[in-house]
């Protein structure tokens, strides 16, 4: 047998005032008896103090001796003013803002952020910790890498994850169709395998270590040829790559590919001889991309988008 749902419990009625002041003695009215309104007659209208709860005697036609005091939440009457209190409105709890923990430069971390900027969501940024290792523990990471994010008691790792989570609750991006959010995640996925490609080339132990000699520089091209060439395939003549008024997360991606600024994408063409303008579908769409709202303001006041970690 079954169990019984729990019942959700009735809404709080709103609090009723009832002014008695033009009720007369002879008037007809409605009275409730067991939950039914009956044809009566009110017989008086006390002001006594004991009486302000049921300060009306009414009588029920056709029922002899049945004569009680009764509220206005009894009676029915044109004469009966009912004032309706209406409950002050609950303040709205402020939502908390995803906390985003990454480097003060681009790198893995920045899509996200041009994501945010482009949905219309703020990212409070994380202080990372001398030691990051329990934190990145508690983030679910198995290492010390970053991204990061925490929302509520939500706390993930993992690039991807983290983007796609933060275009799922954008404002701008809650009602974005399912076959966009597809397309938008296949981009994130090709950028993610792009960096994967151009990191087998020894790139970021030359940026971030100065080792020169395990660098393939013939590798590096053919990787950011490889996707480059993927990109521009996929990359629309006109408009967003989703074919919606705004930006969207793959947009983002072509954004940071042409970023002059944000490291390490802003060095990897002069590393290996790689023309990023020959793929002109492409760069229109982070043009474009650019300059719309959100995302412009978003690219000229970024520090981390300008941040260079090798300057140091």
């Amino acid at each position: 047998m079954r169990g019984m749902a729990p019942k959700k419990s009735a809404p709080k009625a709103p609090k009723k005032t009832y002014d008695y002041s033009d009720l007369e003695k002879g008037m007809k009215c409605q009275a409730e008896s067991d939950g039914k309104f009956y044809a009566a007659e009110i017989v008086a209208v006390s002001t006594a103090k004991n009486r302000t709860k049921a300060p009306v005697k009414v009588t029920y036609k056709g029922y002899d001796g049945y004569d009680e005091w009764v509220g206005g939440d009894r009676l029915k009457s044109k004469a009966l003013k009912v004032t309706v209190e209406k409950p002050e409105p609950k303040e709205k709890k402020p939502r908390e803002k995803p906390t985003f923990y990454y480097f003060p430069f681009a790198g893995r971390g920045e899509l996200t952020k041009l994501i945010a900027a482009a949905g219309g969501l703020e990212l409070e940024m994380g202080e990372l910790p001398e030691d990051r290792k329990e934190l990145c523990s508690e983030h679910g990471a198995s290492g010390t890498g970053l991204p990061l994010l925490k929302h509520g008691t939500m706390k993930i790792c993992q690039s991807q994850a983290i983007q796609n989570y933060v275009a799922s609750i954008a404002p701008k991006f809650r009602s974005v169709p399912t076959k966009a959010r597809g397309i938008d995640m296949m981009w994130g996925g090709n950028f993610e395998d792009m960096l994967g490609d151009a990191g087998k080339s020894g790139l970021f132990g030359l940026l971030f270590g100065g080792d020169a000699s395990g660098f393939k520089k013939d590798e590096l091209k053919e990787a950011l040829e490889k996707w480059f060439g993927v990109f521009e395939k996929l990359a629309p003549e006109a408009g967003f790559v989703t074919g919606g008024k705004n930006p969207s997360p793959a947009d983002c991606v072509a954004v940071l590919l042409y970023s002059s600024t944000a490291f390490p994408f802003c060095k990897l063409g002069s590393l290996c001889d790689f023309d990023n303008d020959k793929y002109p579908k492409l760069k229109g769409v982070a043009e474009r991309a650019a300059g719309a709202k959100g995302l412009k303001e978003y690219l000229e006041t970024s520090e981390s988008i300008k941040g260079d970690p090798s300057k140091k």
